[in-house]
């Protein structure tokens, strides 16, 4: 009785109150075949640790106390009556808790003594279900399989249960490897032995989103609608209505039933929350029907009403920068993707895609914005005295217009948040008066406003605020580039004079504004060719500069640009335009033969394979660069300046002639170093590289050197060596034991107490360990706080993730820099002798963290 009602009892409410934790903590994607098993990470398992350790606790005592052994002479019997029969169920809360915390090697050790002490059907087939399951957190796809095949043979199991979860394990690990027609043949079985469907809704919800993914929307439509008619919690009901509706072959149906079928869920109360879901459904059934302005403004819709639905904000997005981008109308559909990036998980399969396009695009519209901006500056700049005065009169007035409507919104809003927060905490301290806390917000907001984390704020935005309707970005307002993305500073409005300082109207500052301008359309051409792959765009922006400004520093670029254009064009496309005497490769060619003849891109013209050549040589003088580098560091000075001067003196073009003269200096510095002579020449040396090489990274380094060597702290004789640290040789052997290390500075922080958090921290998530905190003083300065024993690397290093990772208990130890690791015994013997630590830590993060050598 104690085995069961006491033990066994509380094991299993921690478990209970563990699935609810982990429940809670989990987020459908609903847009995926669910998962039978909501999958548990390192991160979510560390929520349930001291619950896991409460069931592995209660559950041993009970096989430590009550494991009753049969006389001698009926050990052999196999048909002996079990002498405590829960004893096998306290094993299996112990594996299946070690399971959830991620010990898996430990739950599979259980799991096979439990497979070859128990021969009743029913045990030995729930048993090799849960073994397939730890193979398959293992990725041990064969031993899994051939688990479960074992599991599914099991004749004579009584409880139809058992043999659900076997099929559930079994079709779960047909999903694991997409293999869903073979998972639906599983999900099949179980609801074979399934008494009552309302328990196991959601995995009727599975099944039929598998007869959905391989096309049978007949059967996924009539799992739907059980899964309706079951009664089921709302959230379950409603994605099985709405991907009822959406599984119609709508080839061969008329969409209204499913438009009014959706329509009819809007008006329903209880979908206020997931209305835009709604219009995104149905905007699909418009893209479908191929209404696209309807589309948009369905998916417009869904962003209009959506609350805090991340995922489904994503999708909406991610559809309206599909859309733009097919309509090659870059600049919304830069906001949109820019948006759709910003919802977006890293795991999805588009990421990658829409990062690098986002970024694409908001390169351009940088580009488009920089030559807006900077030609509605100079429209102003270019106007009468009278109307540029009028002009930027409007623009205060248009800015005040605006700060007036900010703050009645804002007055708005706060009286809506004031009567949301109600009468909760009212006459108590202020963190637990609703009322105080919304009135300090708004007081805060209305004296420092929203302002961004940067420097300088308030003067980098004004002039952009106060411009910025002379700068068009498209029809949307939800996303901008950085160069136009400004928000208004509440309250600071540009004075006259400080409009008129921020217009580039005198001779360099307009000179300045015209470079950026064909600089923007050069590099907008670039992105247009080289990263959209829209060569009619990238010829209409460079032949634009062309035709605007006679000359420019990238002209003689733009003009190469549009000879190889026009000539993948013609090469690809089979392109001509007979009526345009511009629109080929043969003109622009000879306009750059004519108006740069002497320049790379006229050599380029008259060779192609230049660049080829040039690959070439630049190969060969860094390898015979390399060479002579290690003649250097044979000490060979002589000849290393010999052959650097020879290199300096007959190949100025070389791509190393800055390389050659640092080595040059050094040389002349290891050849003073040896002779004792004089450190000047040395001096002049340096000093050269940093007139002759300026920007460069070897005048930086020359400079560095010469700064250190007027204030005497480096040996002119060998300024090139640093002191090298000692080279310690950690071995790496993830098999041994392995110790948890914490290095305390000598009078930072109480040992003792460090070492009770942590005993603390160990009892409650990890008392199934038996771990020990020890303390030692490693040298004057630092004490080394361990915990040991751990079996192997791995064992360690999951203690060191959850530890470091402990906001609660450790928040005081996380917070204080101490360096941590873990170690092998026989590297923390090296240790404690050679006493390299900042040595072993570096190792560690190498080797341990990021899987060096």
């Amino acid at each position: 009785m104690n085995a069961r009602y006491n033990g066994y009892f509380y094991a299993t409410e921690a478990m209970k109150e563990a699935d609810e934790v982990l429940s809670e903590g989990y987020e459908e994607n609903w847009d995926d075949i669910l998962p039978i098993f909501p999958p548990v990470d390192e991160t979510t398992a560390q929520q349930v640790y001291p619950l896991m350790e409460r069931a592995i606790e209660k559950a041993t005592k009970v096989v430590d106390k009550h494991t009753m052994s049969p006389p001698r002479r009926e050990q052999k019997d196999l048909k002996r009556p079990e002498l405590n029969k829960w004893i096998d169920d306290n094993y299996d809360v112990i594996a299946r808790a070690h399971l959830i915390k991620g010990e898996k090697e430990k739950a599979l050790e259980v799991f096979q003594y439990l497979i070859r002490t128990l021969d009743y059907p029913d045990a030995q087939a729930w048993s090799n279900a849960w073994m397939a399951r730890t193979y398959m957190a293992l990725d041990d796809r064969v031993r899994a399989s051939n688990t479960l095949i074992k599991a599914a043979q099991i004749n004579r199991v009584e409880d139809p249960e058992v043999m659900v979860y076997v099929h559930e394990v079994y079709a779960a690990f047909h999903l694991k490897h997409d293999e869903v027609e073979a998972a639906i043949e599983k999900l099949e079985e179980a609801f074979n032995h399934i008494e009552t469907r309302k328990d196991h809704a959601r995995l009727l919800f599975i099944l039929a989103q598998c007869y959905e993914v391989v096309g049978q929307s007949e059967k996924a439509i009539e799992r739907y609608n059980e899964v309706v008619a079951l009664r089921t919690p709302y959230e379950l009901e409603f994605y099985a209505k709405i991907k009822q509706a959406m599984a119609f072959d709508r080839r061969e149906t008329d969409s209204d039933p499913i438009i009014e079928l959706l329509d009819d869920m809007l008006d329903d109360d209880k979908n206020d929350i997931y209305q835009d879901q709604i219009f995104y459904a149905l905007a699909t059934l418009a893209l479908e029907e191929r209404r696209r302005d309807d589309a948009v403004g369905l998916l417009k819709e869904s962003l209009l009403v959506n609350d805090d639905n991340t995922r489904q904000r994503m999708k909406s997005y991610l559809m309206l920068g599909d859309l733009y981008m097919e309509d090659l109308d870059y600049t919304n559909a830069q906001a949109y993707y820019d948006s759709a990036r910003t919802f977006m998980e890293d795991e999805n399969e588009r990421f990658d895609d829409v990062d690098a396009m986002a970024d694409n695009l908001t390169e351009l519209v940088t580009n488009l914005n920089t030559i807006t901006e900077q030609d509605s500056l100079l429209e102003i700049c270019d106007l009468p005295e009278d109307e540029r005065d009028d002009r930027i009169a409007e623009i205060i007035a248009q800015l005040e217009d605006e700060e007036e409507e900010r703050k009645r919104a804002a007055e708005a809003a706060a009286a809506a948040e004031l009567e949301n927060a109600g009468d909760d905490g009212a006459g108590m301290f202020w963190p637990y008066n609703a009322q105080l806390k919304v009135a300090g917000r708004r007081n805060f907001r209305d004296y420092w406003g929203d302002r961004p984390l940067e420097d300088n704020w308030r003067r980098s935005i004004k002039m952009d605020v106060a411009f910025s309707n002379e700068v068009g970005v498209g029809e949307e307002e939800i996303g901008t580039t950085e160069s136009v993305e400004v928000e208004a500073v509440p309250g600071d409005i540009p004075s006259y004079d400080e409009l008129m300082a921020g217009l580039p109207c005198d001779s360099t500052e307009r000179e300045n504004a015209l470079a950026m301008v064909s600089e923007a359309y050069y590099n907008a051409g670039l992105v247009y060719k080289e990263k959209l792959s829209d060569l009619e765009n990238a010829i209409d922006i460079w032949t634009e500069l062309t035709e605007r400004m006679d000359e420019s520093d990238f002209h003689p670029t733009t003009y190469y640009q549009l000879y190889r254009t026009y000539l993948q064009r013609e090469v690809e496309e089979n392109y001509q335009s007979p009526f345009c005497s511009t629109c080929n490769s043969e003109y622009w060619s000879a306009q750059v033969m004519e108006r740069y003849p002497d320049s790379e891109w006229a050599i380029l013209i008259e060779n192609p394979d230049f660049v080829d050549q040039e690959e070439v040589r630049r190969e060969q003088e860094r390898l015979a660069y390399e060479e002579l580098l290690q003649r250097y560091y044979a000490k060979a000075y002589q000849e290393v300046l010999l052959a650097a001067d020879e290199v300096i003196n007959y190949q100025p073009t070389n791509y190393y002639v800055c390389k050659y003269r640092l080595l040059r200096a050094q040389s002349i510095g290891g050849l003073s170093g040896q002779t004792g002579g004089d450190r000047r020449a040395y001096f002049e040396a340096l000093q050269l590289i940093v007139g002759e090489c300026p920007d460069s990274e070897e005048a930086g380094f020359a400079q560095a050197l010469l700064t250190a060597l007027n204030g005497g702290s480096r040996d002119a004789a060998e300024p090139e060596e640093t002191e090298e640290e000692a080279v310690v040789a950690w071995e790496h052997k993830p098999y041994l034991t392995h110790y948890f290390a914490m290095l305390v500075p000598v009078g930072r922080g109480n040992v003792e107490e460090l070492r009770a958090t942590i005993a603390d921290f160990n009892s409650e998530f990890f008392a199934s360990s038996e771990l020990r905190v020890t303390a030692n003083l490693i040298n004057r300065n630092f004490q080394i706080v361990l915990v040991k024993d751990f079996k192997r690397e791995d064992y360690s290093l999951d203690y060191y993730k959850v530890f470091i990772n402990n906001t609660d208990q450790l928040e005081a130890i996380n917070t204080s820099g101490y360096a941590m690791f873990t170690i092998s015994t026989e590297n923390y013997i090296e240790l404690f002798k050679n006493k390299e630590m900042d040595s072993y830590q570096r190792w560690f993060e190498k080797v341990y963290l990021n899987g060096g050598e």
